[in-house]
């Protein structure tokens, strides 16, 4: 059960480490990531006598190099002990996880190893060129993620970090080279920029020590920070043919990101507002009967919320044959819930399934080290989280509704 798992938090040695002891659990899971993501494309960074952008795409890029370290050799010698290891880079960090049933210490070392040090050479960075290309190319059918990349390019500037997949594009990786790389690895793979999450059966005093053993003799930096992003539009809606008969549309609502006192205050309005947005537009609601009745979507909805400390939006995203009559159902649930009192039925049950999905995550090791990850970057404790939405009320679900959607 959720109940017995206890998050441990303790800086080692100037890392941030963070473990959930299960007892009688046989897979450990190791997490660590880097605060280092596509967002912080288009940033500058100093080369010698001028200043230079971060092109699109090098967290993604420098992400490869890592997993391709010709110093390690990782995927052989993680898998020569029966690991696996995978990595995966999205708008905040770029995250390396490994999976292993035994010799936890000896995975610890060399996840730790992988990440300190690395030969960078412009050979390296062309043969890599190439795959990260086809990468590009071949994500060009992809018609979700292109009108998802356009529905934040008009919600937050073309100029934003936000602007182009995360991969990149043709130009920006023909834009990089090894001195570009080797900039951003000392800049944003220093020990105090990483967080670490384990997962598993363990004696928390011995893996301490495992860590601490590990990260001795290490030189400090500055952490990097960074403003958050502003978007220069409320809302947006995205529409990309398929075919002739199919198209994905998007609806998009950029939140301001608001100075907060405390982490229950963070956690209060993230969720007053999934709540909200559950109520609009959830599995429950009035709009998904109505447009499940009229043959309006050709798959479910997907409905998600986006928050970190530098940039936060809503999202509904449809497959459609009916795209202008779906645009339509939008505008007026939108108008509809003005001119209705929302009531207590409808506010509990989606804060129930709210609920219930956080308690799922518990059970599940990739979930539960994502969402530590994720709210410790934001200054919170994950099991926090459930208590403080017991004590949301339905004002506050219509107060945020108004405030950040309605209006």
């Amino acid at each position: 059960m959720f109940t017995d798992s206890f998050i441990e938090k303790k800086k080692i040695n100037g890392l941030d480490t963070f473990l959930v002891k299960k007892n009688g659990f046989l897979e450990n899971y190791i997490l660590l990531s880097i605060d280092f993501g596509g967002m912080d494309s288009n940033s500058i960074y100093h080369d010698k006598e001028c200043n230079r952008k971060i092109p699109y795409g090098t967290a993604h890029f420098l992400e490869h190099l890592i997993i391709q370290n010709n110093q390690f050799d990782t995927l052989h010698r993680f898998g020569n002990i029966g690991s696996s290891i995978d990595a995966s880079t999205n708008f905040e960090y770029t995250s390396f996880v490994i999976s292993c049933t035994e010799q936890l210490e000896l995975n610890i070392q060399m996840i730790l190893k992988l990440v300190q040090s690395i030969s960078i050479t412009n050979d390296i960075v062309e043969k890599e060129k190439k795959i990260i290309k086809q990468e590009i190319l071949q994500s060009h059918s992809n018609k979700k993620a292109k009108c998802f990349t356009s529905l934040l390019s008009d919600l937050y500037g073309d100029e934003s970090g936000l602007a182009q997949p995360i991969v990149g594009n043709l130009d920006s990786i023909d834009s990089m080279d090894s001195n570009i790389m080797e900039k951003c690895f000392q800049k944003f793979y220093s020990i105090e920029n990483m967080k670490m999450i384990i997962i598993g059966d363990m004696n928390p005093e011995e893996i301490y020590t495992i860590i601490g053993n590990e990260l001795t003799n290490i030189t400090f930096k500055e952490k990097n920070r960074y403003l958050p992003l502003l978007p220069v539009k409320r809302e947006s809606i995205n529409i990309e043919p398929i075919n002739t008969n199919q198209s994905v549309l998007l609806f998009g609502n950029a939140i301001v990101n608001e100075s907060v006192t405390s982490s229950d205050t963070d956690i209060r309005k993230e969720f007053t507002i999934r709540i909200g947005l559950e109520i609009l537009f959830g599995r429950t609601s009035d709009f998904q009967q109505k447009i499940n009745n009229h043959s309006l979507v050709d798959r479910d909805i997907e409905l998600k919320y986006e928050i970190s400390n530098r940039y936060s939006f809503s999202l509904l995203s449809a497959i459609t044959t009916k795209p202008c009559e779906l645009m339509e159902e939008i505008r007026l649930t939108k108008n509809n819930i003005q001119m209705r009192s929302i009531d207590d039925y409808e506010f509990l049950i989606s804060k129930r399934r709210i609920i219930g999905k956080i308690i799922d995550v518990y059970d599940n090791p990739t979930k539960l080290a994502n969402s530590i990850l994720h709210y410790s970057i934001r200054g919170i404790n994950f099991c926090d989280v459930i208590n403080v939405i017991n004590q949301i009320t339905k004002k506050e679900v219509i107060d945020a509704l108004y405030s950040h959607i309605l209006n």
